[in-house]
């Protein structure tokens, strides 16, 4: 982030809507096609709002942690749904920040949202990058994070747990540099000592710049601007050091007595405030890196050091020097000082020794330890143990005992897979307690163990488990509902209605429709119960079937309290064909709630209900008191336009040719939208229009004019 966006800061309003729009625009490619309406209006407002951030900054970047969303320096609200879904949907693929550029183009955009949406998130990091790499974006820019490259131990607090992601955005940023030092040095400053070193540790020392040690041992031990170390930012320090991997604890070692001997008075200071044992530990550190401490620096540890007897680093007792807890007589020391100490080792030994601190034990990490450190997975032990039972299952040399025993270990393992996603060893299970029952070996065994996993109890535990973590695993939850079938529609339904979040109640109902028609007796009960958002749901699958059975019971429907459920039925029953849809959609036009007709315009332009093209004029031709009333006929206008009837020609141009002196600016915006629907009349019915629009002092108009004229010519 340069200095200029620095200075000037984004509008939280206008940003808001920003991700809104990106994200309802993200959502609809993969619903509906490039040239669909619904398609191009939310591209349109999603580009809108990134041209007006543009005029504040030449390009915004959203940091993304999880399911948290980071501009400049501020996390957004964790707690807005449409933010966690946008995050999530580029957290999933491994993309640790976005970069929307000037210059973006509505096409470019489309296309990025075409990314995101491709089957990749399955696949590691280096492949998703490649995927990028081969569309053109040329403004758009993406920093990808493999986060499944860090690890943490089991001894983290909760609280810890929770704060990791976002961590490792700050530790990643700081060593790869895409977000500016000073913006995160708070937040990497609460970072436990024993975390930070684990996050680092997952860098080979190949991987951080030289200059990098001194930002990052500044960022994580600064106390202020004025001060760069306290004695307890030294006593943190020397926790992250004895943590890290022996080539990373060497540099950062070196930087941080670098760092450390910029200013005498700050290291006097320092030093002045830390207990001698751990100055010491400090020096033992450097010796044993092989690091040189400079002259200033050592002097000014002498002058701190309480006795004058013996060398820093040895310990008196009496006349005995105490080294590594061991007493060793004075006389026998004086051979280890470092002069004496040489003479004592040959030259070649000295040389192996040597070879030893440059060693990189990186570099012996062969294929065959890299196979047994995975053969220690928690979840690749737990799969293969399941794995050897379901083999032992398919035995036909266990006793009845026996495979009692193990049925009852798998049917105790089965919770456990569930809540694990293994659901794919899930439908093994049921595959071989069928498998053999058909073949009847031990039927009585395979008859308990499958009235189990069809009981009431279980199917509600099943159908829990697949909300959770079904979305993840679609092709093995088809599985399941391809086995158990019609069963678990009322569990879905079940777990649909008590869902909160609008993307897990989306997959549920993918899942109801999957049963087709089954679903019908089912749904048509839930449709008594008295919430309206069950209503609403229930009417949303019913119209999947097109079951013109039920057409009666949805019409009771149409005049529900709640607009969602009545918009809901009237498209059921639109999309059946029913006649009382037309009669209602009348009602709906011609009544004084404004609620109403604006649904019943929108229902009226998407399915292209000609029937109702009288009363829809009569709106436009609704004598105007206020700036609203012009403003309400623009859905009007374009409702019309997508069901082309030639007898509105003659209401459009009364429009055309009127005039208003206080609503210039909406009258004109009126005028707009009916040249940009002109494209679905028939020619013959719009000439006029076009040739007087051709010669418009509205660039829209002249556009669309010009556009049409070109179409037919």
């Amino acid at each position: 982030m340069n200095d200029n966006n620095k200075k000037i800061p984004l509008d939280a309003k206008l940003l808001s809507y920003a991700i809104i729009e990106l994200n309802i625009s993200r959502r609809n490619v993969a619903i509906y096609p490039q040239e669909h309406p619904s398609m191009e209006r939310s591209l349109m407002r999603a580009f809108d709002f990134l041209k007006q951030l543009f005029q504040l900054r030449p390009e915004i970047t959203f940091g993304i942690a999880k399911d948290t969303i980071i501009v400049d320096e501020y996390q957004l609200d964790k707690k807005n749904p449409v933010y966690q879904e946008f995050a999530l949907s580029l957290n999933k693929i491994h993309i640790a920040s976005v970069t929307f550029k000037n210059g973006l183009t509505k096409d470019e955009l489309y296309q990025f949202n075409c990314f995101l949406l491709e089957k990749i998130d399955h696949l590691p990091v280096t492949k998703v990058r490649e995927v990028f790499k081969k569309n053109s974006f040329p403004h758009v820019a993406v920093v990808f994070i493999d986060y499944g490259t860090f690890s943490f131990k089991t001894s983290t607090t909760d609280q810890t747990t929770r704060e990791i992601p976002l961590w490792e955005k700050y530790v990643y940023g700081l060593i790869k540099n895409p977000l500016q030092t000073e913006d995160i040095t708070d937040a990497v400053r609460d970072i436990p000592p024993e975390t930070f070193s684990n996050l680092l540790n997952k860098f080979s020392d190949a991987e951080i710049k030289e200059e990098t040690y001194d930002r990052v041992i500044t960022a994580y031990m600064r106390s202020s601007p004025q001060r760069t170390f306290s004695g307890q930012d030294c006593k943190r320090m020397f926790e992250f050091f004895n943590r890290l991997k022996p080539d990373l604890k060497k540099k950062f070692l070196s930087s941080s007595i670098r760092t450390f001997s910029q200013d005498k008075n700050l290291a006097n200071q320092a030093l002045a405030e830390m207990p001698f044992k751990d100055i010491i530990a400090f020096l033992d550190s450097a010796i044993e890196q092989r690091i040189t401490v400079p002259q200033h620096l050592m002097d000014l540890i002498t002058s701190l050091v309480p006795s004058s007897h013996g060398n820093i680093g040895d310990v008196l007792l009496h006349e005995t020097v105490v080294l590594d807890d061991v007493l060793i007589p004075t006389d026998s020391a004086e051979l280890l000082k470092k002069k004496n100490f040489e003479k004592l080792l040959s030259d070649k030994y000295q040389q192996d020794i040597q070879q030893l601190f440059v060693l990189h034990t990186s570099d012996l990490k062969t294929s065959q330890l890299i196979e047994l450190e995975h053969e220690f997975i928690d979840e690749l032990i737990d799969q293969r143990f399941n794995q050897i039972i379901l083999e032992l299952l398919r035995s036909e040399t266990l006793s009845e005992i026996e495979y009692r025993s193990l049925v009852n270990i798998m049917r105790q393992q089965t919770e456990h897979l569930l809540w694990l996603g293994q659901f794919g060893q899930f439908v093994e299970i049921l595959k071989i307690l069928e498998i053999n029952q058909a073949l009847h070996r031990f039927p009585d065994i395979n008859a308990d163990a499958l009235q189990y996993y069809h009981s009431s109890d279980f199917l509600a535990l099943l159908v829990n488990s697949l909300r959770v973590l079904g979305r993840q695993k679609r092709r093995e939850v088809a599985m399941i509902c391809e086995y158990y079938r019609h069963k678990l529609i009322p569990y879905f339904m079940d777990a649909l209605a008590e869902e909160d979040s609008q993307v897990i109640r989306r997959f549920l109902m993918d899942q109801l429709k999957r049963f087709g028609d089954k679903l019908i007796p089912e749904a048509m009960k839930r449709l008594a119960d008295e919430r309206w958002f069950v209503k609403r749901n229930v009417l949303y699958m019913l119209a999947e079937t097109g079951a013109k059975e039920v057409t009666d019971q949805i019409k009771t429907c149409c005049r529900h309290e709640n607009p969602k459920v009545s918009l809901a039925a009237m498209k059921y029953l639109l999309n059946t064909g029913d006649n009382y849809a037309i009669e209602m959609l009348r009602e709906f036009l011609d009544s004084k709630e404004k609620e109403k007709i604006h649904q019943g315009v929108l229902l009226a332009g998407s399915f292209r209900i000609k029937e109702v093209v009288g009363e829809l004029t009569a709106l436009l031709q609704k004598q105007e008191i206020s700036g609203s009333d012009i403003q309400d006929k623009i859905p009007v206008v374009r409702a019309l336009g997508e069901i082309g009837d030639p007898q509105t020609v003659k209401v459009l141009q009364a429009l055309l040719t009127g005039k208003s002196i206080l609503y210039r600016g909406i009258t004109e915006q009126l005028r707009e939208e009916i040249y940009k629907t002109l494209k679905n009349y028939p020619y013959e019915s719009i000439r006029n229009l076009i040739e007087e629009g051709v010669n418009s002092k509205n660039e829209v108009i002249r556009t669309e004019s010009d556009s049409l004229k070109r179409k037919y010519s």
